[in-house]
């Protein structure tokens, strides 16, 4: 049970991720990491380049794949275990 609980949480999340790299796709995002880093420096962050409009896109279609199949795997394991199935 414990298993598919965790199936469904990790499948809402990256669908979760999907859905803000998709939602933002056209727009220049950083980390907040990456924003504590630049502001403690004082520099200033980098254009985007194409690579990384690239792994934007890769991220938000990664997201929407695996985050509905580990949520139908979380279900298909919870309904399995109490015996629905």
């Amino acid at each position: 049970m414990i298993v598919g609980i965790g199936y469904l949480a990790i499948g809402m999340l990256l669908f979760w991720v999907g859905w803000n790299h998709w939602r933002y796709r056209k727009e220049e995002t950083i980390s907040l990491l990456e924003a504590g880093i630049l502001k403690a420096t004082g520099v200033e962050p980098l254009p985007p380049k194409r690579l990384d409009w690239l792994i934007k896109h890769l991220q938000a279609i990664l997201g929407f794949m695996l985050g509905p199949f580990f949520a139908f795997l979380g279900i298909i394991v919870i309904l399995s275990e109490l015996e629905l199935l």
